[in-house]
């Protein structure tokens, strides 16, 4: 397998797609991931688009993305020889990675106690919606019902009118937030268990509920409302807070918006003044008014300030002003779009995107892969995600030792 940090981990990846990212990062950062699938191919191959606005299992663009770097098998589990296959494979691996319906495994006599017997060192990752225990552990609920549920939608939205009242709904932030969410805490905890395991050859349990897991990441809100009962707002494009802030993005000449951060850096606010007045457009600031430093402060300073900046802002196109304030080391950014990041030289330096080649199509294609860097570990850059029961032969007959007629047999009776 390709290096990594967890070039000797191997993972046996069940469920759906709210353990794909997790999984894709373990399979990035070097572990040899295995996805299991049922005969005929995961349900996720259904998620499109789909390459070349073709819908096909082999095909989904959703799968391609999640499932990069990982073999993939198909059994049957529920099925008497697909267990004892299922029971070989997690007696082999270091991690099981488990997104099934709550009690799956433990109905097949597969609970925590029965895992640690036929691997005392598996570290085993169990992602619900609402956890193995509470009253709510048998509740159902989709991406955006964790997103709703957890407070990330009452985060991302517009501004209120100025009498405090929303008059637009909350948006869910993006398509598999939670999963996100979930998956990098699954991660950060699974590796903490790694090194554990390490140190006393006893693997553990990591018991994660999407609901816990988006419920702690709704930045400032939960500590204002827990030490001072104060309920932060929403705001467009920025932090939400229990004030309304001055805005931060405005419409540059081209159309396109900057994005404008008031006063993030020691000096900030003299050193962005010194910047406008360098562009003739520092407006009234230059008057007597604002010599006395205690003008330049206040909640209607603030918003003064950003209609200077916005009319700054109106008079140059987005990318020309920000590489201009950036040179001055002020964080001014375009609003891109996200396919605008493909050719930039910044993410060509760094990897972030990189080139993966379908053999069966005869092409290749450009992928978003490394989420970070590490100069001795670099991420895995492919292969591309697994055919529907690529690696079974590699997998039930080079690492259990099936023959080939078995292997046969199983396919026939729909066991893989």
């Amino acid at each position: 397998m390709a290096n990594g940090f967890l070039f000797d981990v191997r993972v046996i990846e069940l469920g759906d797609e709210k353990g794909d990212f997790c999984g894709k990062l373990f399979a990035g950062a070097g572990a040899d991931v295995i996805k299991v699938e049922p005969p005929g191919g995961s349900p996720s191959r259904q998620i499109g688009p789909f390459y070349k606005d073709t819908p096909d299992p082999e095909r989904s663009l959703y799968f391609w993305h999640y499932n990069l770097a990982k073999r993939g098998i198909t059994l049957d589990y529920a099925s008497p020889q697909g267990l004892e296959l299922l029971r070989k494979l997690i007696g082999n691996a270091t991690v099981l990675l488990d997104t099934t319906p709550l009690d799956t495994l433990e109905n097949l006599g597969l609970d925590w106690t029965a895992l640690q017997k036929i691997n005392p060192g598996l570290v085993y990752v169990r992602i619900t919606p609402f956890g193995r225990s509470g009253p709510w552990r048998d509740f159902k609920a989709t991406d955006l019902v964790h997103l709703a549920l957890g407070g990330e939608m009452m985060l991302c939205g517009y501004d209120p009118r100025p009498d405090g009242v929303y008059d637009t709904p909350p948006i869910a932030p993006q398509m598999w937030h939670a999963w996100h969410i979930t998956g990098n805490q699954a991660f950060i905890a699974a590796i903490a268990a790694l090194f554990a395991r390490a140190d006393t050859g006893v693997g553990d349990m990591i018991d994660i509920p999407v609901h816990q897991a988006v419920s702690v990441c709704t930045e400032v809100d939960i500590p204002y409302w827990i030490y001072a009962k104060t309920a932060c707002l929403r705001q467009t494009g920025r932090h939400g807070f229990p004030v309304i802030g001055p805005p931060s993005q405005h419409k540059a000449k081209n159309g396109r918006y900057c994005n404008v951060v008031a006063n993030p850096f020691p000096g900030g606010r003299e050193t962005m003044i010194q910047f406008l007045r360098e562009l003739g457009l520092q407006g009234d600031l230059d008057d007597d008014k604002y010599k006395d430093p205690a003008n330049l402060v206040g909640f209607e300073f603030v918003q003064h300030f950003a209609q200077v900046q916005a009319q700054a802002v109106a008079a140059f196109d987005a990318e020309d002003l920000w590489r201009k304030a950036q040179d001055r080391g002020i964080p001014w950014v375009p609003v891109r779009h996200p396919e605008e990041n493909l050719d930039d030289e910044q993410w060509k330096t760094r990897g972030t995107f990189g080139d993966v080649h379908h053999p069966e199509l005869g092409e290749t294609l450009r992928y978003a892969i490394a989420p970070t860097r590490a100069e001795e570990c670099p991420w895995r850059m492919g292969p591309r995600a697994p055919l529907i029961g690529e690696h079974n032969e590699a997998v039930f007959c080079g690492e259990l030792g099936l023959s080939r007629d078995e292997l046969r047999r199983l396919k026939e009776a729909r066991v893989i």
